[in-house]
């Protein structure tokens, strides 16, 4: 492979025997399933949320809680959590939401967030950790609908809300790397090319 085309690191990819056993009405195989996906936050070295310290807390089918600590280099003006440290928590709890499903692991699949808002209703006290739950709002074959409450950890005061949705494509696409011949990046499903 190339440095320019991205690589699929094992340990992010959910644990397919498990998921294959869990679709198949495995109660145990579920609750390892589910699991593992909480494990793996811990070990995912090259991530964004291993970055940024975020823990997960209870991962549960459609329904997961994760922890931000607070720390001085996530901060904004004033000492209070960055805005897009938030955002990417908020988006950290959606994608393990979205693999809580274990079809999607069974059938090689994963999400792409296609959109995002979030409302900031107050911050947390400077110093004080958030954390995130996120659930399914709605989980159609091929988008999937969340719904993100952040909260400050010791008031728990709600300080953030979002709602994100998600398009479910093939694991193997999101490395995939498409141009067209006037070299114009489109994404794997072949959207987002130069039209001319």
């Amino acid at each position: 492979m190339t440095d320019d085309v991205p690589r699929l690191v094992p340990e992010f990819a959910p644990p397919k025997d498990l998921a294959a056993a869990a679709v198949g009405g495995d109660a145990a195989a579920l609750a390892a399933y589910l699991d593992a996906l909480k494990s793996r936050s811990a070990v995912r070295r090259d991530h964004l949320g291993s970055h940024l310290g975020i823990e997960a807390v209870e991962v549960l089918s459609d329904r997961v809680t994760m922890r931000m600590p607070w720390r001085a280099e996530l901060r904004r003006g004033g000492g209070i959590f960055h805005g897009g440290a938030i955002m990417a928590l908020a988006d950290h709890v959606a994608g393990t939401v979205f693999n809580t499903d274990p079809r999607v692991a069974a059938a090689g699949s994963t999400g792409l967030t296609t959109d995002f808002n979030i409302s900031f209703l107050r911050s947390a006290e400077p110093g004080e950790a958030v954390t995130a739950t996120g659930w399914v709002l709605r989980r159609g074959r091929n988008v999937t609908f969340m719904q993100i409450d952040v909260r400050a950890e010791g008031s728990g005061h709600l300080i953030a809300t979002g709602r994100t949705t998600y398009l479910t494509v093939a694991r193997t696409s999101i490395a995939a790397k498409r141009q067209d011949p006037d070299g114009a990046a489109g994404d794997a499903t072949g959207r987002g090319k130069r039209q001319g």
